[in-house]
């Protein structure tokens, strides 16, 4: 999933992620582990997502993007966020998260792209970023 055709164009950069947008149904993924440390006051999960569609529903989520949370035997500890066809924009959007539940944990932070048929819905994810202090 990891891209730099200009049909998507990155946020910033060269390479974005661009999850889904095929002419047929599709499950994408993208997933980085990390370590979460303790003792910090701000522990801020942050991406940049920019959603096309070709569905013309304007009430029905149809495709998804889910935004998870995995301890290392790959169960899900929790859902941080989920986007559907109906939050598409004409450009990036950011979304920031707090991470703290999870200080001193090795954690994967998981994008999965559902798209459920032919009519296309791009998820495009760039600069994602875990800054703690």
């Amino acid at each position: 999933v990891i891209s730099d055709h200009s049909q998507e164009p990155p946020h910033s950069g060269k390479w974005d992620a661009w999850l889904d947008g095929y002419s047929s149904a599709r499950t994408d993924t993208l997933a980085q582990t990390i370590t979460v440390p303790t003792g910090c006051s701000t522990y801020q999960f942050s991406f940049w997502l920019h959603i096309d569609t070709d569905q013309t529903t304007t009430t029905t989520a149809i495709d998804t993007l889910t935004v998870q949370v995995l301890n290392s035997s790959g169960t899900v500890l929790g859902t941080v966020a989920t986007f559907s066809n109906l939050n598409h924009a004409t450009g990036y959007l950011q979304h920031s998260y707090n991470l703290s539940a999870y200080a001193g944990q090795t954690i994967t932070l998981k994008f999965t792209g559902v798209q459920v048929s032919s009519t296309e819905t791009s998820f495009v994810v760039d600069d994602t970023a875990f800054n703690v202090s």
